[in-house]
């Protein structure tokens, strides 16, 4: 079977939800909603996906936005906010390139998302236009995870869970090797449509490179090239410093005031 390229459309799209189950006791949603709520409103929820904590936070009362490279994501996100009766400002573009209406007090890039820029001029990018995009004051927030791999991993069930509309069973199988001198991942994911134990559709998936990894030191330093001002970083969604020994930190910084 031939790998198409991981992209996040097609069956990625349309099976996110349901093999991510329920994600609201996820830490990551009372960190960034309380981020949002000492920065400020509007904010921008980017890679938002398909709305894991956008829908949250509007149903919250956040005026926030989202933005995606992935159209079906974006698509899945304005199927939602018709439903919910909410109108946020919904747009496919790769974060390096955004180009928005609007300007935001806060800016969250949630689920380690800004790792998948794994070339640096993209990544410089795109903190240039979370800079432009932020009011004088506001805040930029990022989640990013440090990778310490020891073996690849070899093909293994990931995910798994029953189709409502027919109860076949959707299952994503996984496998990654690191090239670790460039940090870099290399992802495969398949998934598989089983009903009465028949495997009914395959589908593959490959990204080579699927994301990068920093180091606290090396985050910070980033933001701070790029014209942030008081940047720090916490550990693991807490309030907690953050050091170069921590693997899983949110790094802060604000565009300077006027």
């Amino acid at each position: 079977m031939t790998a198409k390229q991981y992209d996040y459309n097609g069956v990625i799209a349309e099976y996110w939800d349901l093999l991510r189950g329920d994600t609201s006791k996820w830490s990551s949603r009372p960190y960034f909603l309380q981020r949002i709520r000492e920065s400020g409103e509007p904010a921008l929820d980017v890679a938002c996906g398909a709305g894991r904590l956008l829908f949250d936070y509007l149903a919250e009362g956040i005026d926030i936005d989202g933005v995606d490279y992935a159209a079906d994501m974006i698509a899945l996100c304005r199927q939602k906010a018709a439903a919910g009766g909410f109108n946020p400002l919904l747009a496919v573009q790769p974060m390096q390139e955004m180009n928005l209406p609007r300007r935001y007090q806060t800016i969250i890039v949630p689920s380690s998302s800004f790792q998948h820029l794994t070339k640096k001029e993209d990544a410089r990018r795109a903190l240039q236009k979370f800079y432009k995009h932020l009011l004088p004051g506001g805040l930029l927030t990022m989640s990013l995870r440090v990778f310490e791999p020891e073996d690849d991993i070899e093909w293994e069930i990931d995910q798994e869970a029953i189709r409502p509309s027919d109860g076949a069973i959707v299952r994503r199988w996984f496998r990654c090797d690191f090239d670790t001198p460039n940090r870099l991942q290399n992802t495969e994911d398949r998934y598989e449509i089983i009903k009465d134990g028949q495997i009914v559709e395959s589908h593959l998936f490959a990204a080579r490179p699927y994301l990068t990894w920093y180091l606290v030191s090396e985050a910070l330093a980033l933001l701070a090239e790029a014209g942030f001002v008081d940047v720090h970083a916490n550990a693991d969604f807490t309030l907690e410093p953050a050091t170069d020994d921590d693997t899983s930190f949110i790094v802060l910084g604000k565009r300077p005031r006027l």
